[in-house]
């Protein structure tokens, strides 16, 4: 039990990064001209918050639960890192989209 508790786990822990890792090229001006890119940003937001919510949920409460069993002092170690990660990285990452630069040309 405690194995399938790790891989959802860490299933739903890294995949809003991956996600997220797939914001990361788009532009400023991209999101200005696509609606539906837009919307999906939006979501993607939502989600990235109920993640970082339930990494705060899990330290939290696992402090009580690592003093009765050591078996989840690796959940526990693996919370502080993601909270780590979503706060620095990926957030920012959906909040402040890249500013488009121009190329200039060589004379």
């Amino acid at each position: 039990m405690i194995i399938l508790i790790y891989i959802a786990y860490y299933f739903f822990s890294i995949l809003p990064i991956i996600i997220t890792y797939r914001f990361r090229k788009y532009t400023i001006s991209d999101y200005h001209y696509n609606k539906r890119l837009k919307w999906q940003r939006r979501i993607m937001l939502v989600l990235h918050y109920i993640a970082l919510a339930v990494q705060i949920i899990i330290v939290c409460k696992l402090k009580i639960l690592v003093r009765s069993n050591q078996d989840y002092y690796p959940l526990l170690l693996s919370g502080f890192i993601f909270l780590i990660i979503y706060n620095f990285f990926s957030i920012s990452w959906l909040e402040s989209p890249k500013e488009y630069l121009k190329k200039k040309k060589w004379k």
